[in-house]
């Protein structure tokens, strides 16, 4: 049957063709505006869809099935949000959305036959420091006990459709801690009306970016390459040294933001936009002109929708004075920049650069083969750079005081200070803008209170859960790029006993500092069952593009769950160790690698755990 949309969606849908090159790049934000307003994704509404933007019925249907945020069909009467964030699951002790999804007998992106519950992932829903967490409707229940989770359950029963088909908004802020020291990222954190421009600009803010257009834009690269300033996404590559791949003779030019931000254990992206959106714009705006960059895109996680709100309202102002739309008088000659929000729609694998770009131009998110690079050929064909939201709001104050002494902040080649998401078992989860050079016992004791009910330390995952583990002999080491992946104190991650791990060319694997996700577990942790719960989030998220991948992850979450269950079998243990060996290095994207290296991390610290958890099994035959 034919859908009427009504006039605000229908101007909505124009004014999203408008901002991309291209009919197919709206197709994400189409189909969001179709399913807001009709509740799902229909037949008639992919049809409907594949006529606006003229393209065939066959693409728009790959696309919305490959998301998870797309509902082919009606909602549910309750709508269960359950946050799977690794923090919220050693917090609570037992995992929630395993737990739902066996009572309801159904899995995420699925709805129960009597149309009652439908059950939604969200792996960042700000409930570190509660424990599991749940939303539904216009409530948000935390701090969950399995008990608790059964009896909410009950009670919806009995009880109307739920008010909304969003998740209710967040409040992103409450798990800030302000801490003595340098502050470049959250300095107006916390700030009264931060989010109105008025405010921004009062406290210095768009000074940077004017202070820019007098530069020529190789010397705005020569300063970020003397930052030291590295990619805080995860790969701690460096800025400036990236930005320098672009060819020289590039005549177009794209900047793409990447704020999908849904590595398990990492949640300091969504803080940094919901508490200071102007530095980010300006961010933006300041690279921008720095690449010859003319359209900047914010590829925002598709759950963050408070969040995507407050960066459209803060570049909204921003259009308003001419600060983005009109032309700056520059050095260059007239600068003119557009910013378009893009959220994207439930893929943890849309985090990957190439897989970010394809999901962009309204594709599914699968990661592209490089070479070429981004930088050579990215967005629309064209050179792109990709950064992470907290590596462009350092920017503004590397231009403001110069990248020598934004190095000085920081420690060895790492320049600047680190963001730290902190959850688990401290007694003051949170986020956290310190120096470089910390140490994960500082941050432990000193700024989350120590360990939570004075219990000991069993481990801590340095930066976000595709990070190899600590054990709690080596928390001594700086939270710093560098240290994480050659500080003797660190033990090498190995294949089986005494067998290293070979990145390649003999080089050994320790750890990396990541997202700077820090999830810290004490000694009455399942590790095990801890391990099954991070296997079973991979293979799950795997695009299922290349085999090593869509299949060894898979095996890992099955073996690695059964063993947990106390149902393993002979050689399980070992068998864990050989899947993920022969995964990592051999995937079309780091996904592959995101699940090996945590478990052969786990296997090397935790050895002991998984073989007390094979002996207490079964035997099968």
């Amino acid at each position: 049957m034919a859908i009427d949309l009504s006039p605000p969606t229908q101007a909505a849908i124009a004014r999203a063709r408008g901002r991309y090159p291209n009919a197919q790049a709206a197709l994400i934000p189409v189909l969001h505006l179709i399913q807001d307003e009709v509740g799902h994704l229909s037949d008639a509404a992919l049809e409907h869809a594949a006529g606006l933007l003229d393209l065939p019925l066959s693409h728009v249907f790959g696309v919305a099935t490959f998301y998870t945020m797309f509902r082919r069909e009606k909602p549910a009467r309750h709508r269960l949000h359950v946050c799977s964030n690794i923090g919220c699951v050693v917090r609570s002790g037992y995992d929630a959305m395993e737990h739902v999804g066996k009572r309801l007998g159904i899995r995420p992106g699925q709805t129960t036959q009597d149309g009652q519950f439908s059950l939604d992932e969200d792996d960042d829903m700000i409930g570190c420091e509660h424990g599991a967490s749940v939303a539904t409707g216009g409530t948000w229940h935390r701090g969950l006990t399995a008990e608790k989770l059964d009896r909410l359950l009950d009670d919806l029963r009995g009880k109307s459709a739920s008010d909304g088909h969003a998740v209710p908004p967040i409040d992103a802020l409450a798990v800030f801690c302000p801490t003595p020291g340098e502050k470049i990222v959250s300095k107006n954190i916390g700030v009264p009306d931060i989010r109105k421009l008025s405010t921004y600009r009062a406290r210095g803010g768009w000074v940077a970016f004017q202070k820019a257009l007098s530069m020529q834009r190789a010397a705005i690269v020569d300063e970020v390459k003397a930052s030291s300033l590295r990619g805080r996404g995860g790969a701690g590559f460096f800025t400036g040294m990236k930005w320098g791949f672009l060819p020289k003779d590039a005549k177009q030019v794209y900047l793409v933001c990447n704020a999908d931000e849904s590595e398990p254990g990492t949640f300091k992206d969504r803080v940094l936009i919901a508490g200071d959106p102007h530095l980010l714009v300006e961010g933006v705006a300041l690279s921008a002109y720095a690449l010859g960059c003319a359209h900047a895109y914010i590829y925002i996680r598709g759950e963050m929708v408070s969040e995507a709100k407050i960066l459209e309202a803060a570049i909204d102002e921003a259009y308003a004075v001419g600060l983005l739309g009109k032309a700056h008088i520059s050095v260059t000659g007239p600068y003119t920049l557009d910013i378009t929000v893009h959220r994207g729609a439930g893929a943890y694998i849309c985090g990957e650069e190439t897989a970010l770009l394809n999901s962009l131009e309204g594709q599914r998110g699968w990661p592209r083969m490089k070479p070429p690079f981004p930088a050579v050929r990215g967005l629309f064909g064209q050179p792109t750079i990709v950064n992470n939201v907290e590596t462009l709001m350092n920017i503004p104050e590397i231009v403001r005081r110069g990248g020598a002494t934004f190095a000085k902040l920081g420690m060895g080649k790492s320049g600047g200070t680190r963001v730290l998401s902190v959850s688990g078992h401290v007694n003051r989860p949170g986020v956290f803008e310190l120096p470089m050079g910390i140490s994960f016992r500082q941050l432990i004791d000193e700024f989350c209170g120590g360990m939570l009910g004075g219990r000991r330390l069993k481990g801590v995952i340095p930066g976000g859960s595709s990070m190899p583990v600590l054990d709690a002999t080596e928390i001594d080491v700086p939270i710093e790029f560098d240290a994480l992946m050659t500080d003797g104190r660190i033990k090498d991650v190995e294949v089986s006993p005494g067998v290293p791990f070979d990145m390649g060319g003999g080089k050994r694997l320790k750890t990396m500092a990541g997202s700077g996700g820090v999830v810290v577990f004490d000694e009455t942790t399942d590790v095990v069952a801890f391990c099954a719960t991070i296997m079973r989030f991979y293979a799950n998220e795997s695009c299922g593009q290349c085999t090593p991948c869509r299949e060894g992850t898979a095996w890992l979450a099955r073996v690695c769950t059964r063993l947990a269950d106390g149902e393993g079998r002979p050689g399980d243990v070992e068998l864990l160790g050989s899947i993920a060996a022969g995964i990592a290095g051999n995937t079309i994207c780091p996904l592959g690698e995101a699940a090996a290296w945590p478990m052969l991390a786990f296997l090397t610290k935790f050895r002991a755990d998984f073989e007390a958890k094979r002996k207490a099994g079964r035997v099968a035959p």
